[in-house]
């Protein structure tokens, strides 16, 4: 049995950079580049715990991945 996948999506949220995990959403953070490193520090420890995790920047209805990982 996998593990699902955890997507945290860093976006401009009411304002201020958050990321969104399983439709919740953490921060706010000063910058992009701030919610960015959050969430690739944590998806990192979901990968080390054998999730496939990604963060994901959402621009408009487009997503550009910033870091990826398959379950080890």
């Amino acid at each position: 049995m996998s593990l699902p996948h955890a997507r945290y999506i860093v976006l401009k949220h009411e304002g201020v950079w958050k990321i969104n995990l399983d439709n919740r959403y953490y921060g706010p953070f000063d910058t992009q580049a701030a919610a960015i490193e959050s969430a690739t520090q944590t998806a990192r420890k979901a990968s080390e715990g054998g999730y496939h995790a990604s963060v994901l920047l959402m621009r408009g209805g487009d997503f550009d991945i910033m870091w990826s990982s398959q379950p080890k």
